[in-house]
C-alpha cells in the first residue's frame, strides 16, 4: 500500500480492524514469493483513514465514518469527494 503512503504494518492492522478490505494473495511462484493485491479503491480508502487518524479521530470514529460513506455511496468501498449540490 505504498501508493497510499501507509506502512505495511499499519495496513495489516487496519485490515484486521476492518478499516481496509482483506487483500487477495498472489503468488509469483518460487522464488518470487507471495504478495497482497488490494482493489484499486483501497488506496483512496487508506488515504482517507490516514487523514482521519492524523486529524485525531479514534478507530471507532473512523469505522463509523466509513460505514456512513459506504451507505451513502452504495457500499462500493470507494471514498469519493463530496459532490456539490445543484440548485
Amino acid at each position: 500500500m505504498a501508493a497510499a503512503g501507509v506502512a505495511r504494518r499499519t495496513v495489516s492492522t487496519w485490515v484486521a480492524l476492518g478499516l481496509l478490505p482483506a487483500p487477495t494473495k498472489v503468488s509469483l511462484g518460487s522464488p518470487g514469493g507471495v504478495f497482497n493485491r488490494f482493489p484499486a479503491w483501497a488506496v483512496d480508502r487508506a488515504r482517507y483513514v490516514a487523514r482521519q487518524r492524523a486529524a485525531g479521530f479514534t478507530i471507532e470514529e473512523v469505522l463509523a465514518m466509513l460505514a456512513e460513506l459506504d451507505a451513502s455511496q452504495g457500499g462500493s468501498g470507494t471514498v469519493r469527494a463530496a459532490e456539490p449540490r445543484g440548485f
